[in-house]
């Protein structure tokens, strides 16, 4: 692999999580994975079983890679092998990301996130439903205009 120095001066970040890595310099391998239950409850209530990463297939079906089958000519000639950064100001890194001032030959990373929203069963009204039925755009709900012109 080709080897070089990595020269930083000023590096911040903020936020580095699940399965993130900052590196400076050079990897010849980089794997990371990340898998998350994200749920959003209407009311705030933590039960304490949250969840199994079993119970949903997307945690366990492979990830198609399809193969690369192109045919790559590389010359690369570096005067100086060297990588200089003056400042990186980085906010956040997050699931299974990789922020790298350097080489790296080989890097496989993989985040898999199941949102579940779970929401209060829809409460009748006198019309048997709760739905709002959206008006044309150049009216509001009450079907008054509101200025918008109509497209002819």
């Amino acid at each position: 692999m080709l080897q070089r120095t990595s020269v930083v001066n000023k590096a911040k970040a903020v936020v580095l999580s699940f399965s993130s890595t900052f590196e400076i310099g050079d990897a010849s391998y980089f794997q990371a994975m990340s898998q998350a239950l994200a749920v959003q409850r209407q009311k705030k209530i933590f039960y304490g079983i949250e969840g199994s990463f079993n119970d949903y297939p997307i945690f366990s079906e492979p990830i198609p890679i399809p193969p690369i089958e192109e045919n790559i000519t590389f010359h690369a000639e570096n005067l100086k092998p060297i990588i200089k950064v003056n400042n990186i100001n980085i906010t956040g890194v997050s699931a299974a990301s990789l922020l790298q001032i350097g080489s790296c030959r080989h890097l496989y990373a993989e985040a898999r996130i199941k949102h579940i929203r779970q929401l209060d069963a829809p409460k009748a009204t006198p019309l048997e439903n709760n739905l709002i039925h959206l008006s044309a755009p150049n009216e509001n709900l009450f079907g008054a205009p509101t200025g918008i012109p109509e497209n002819k």
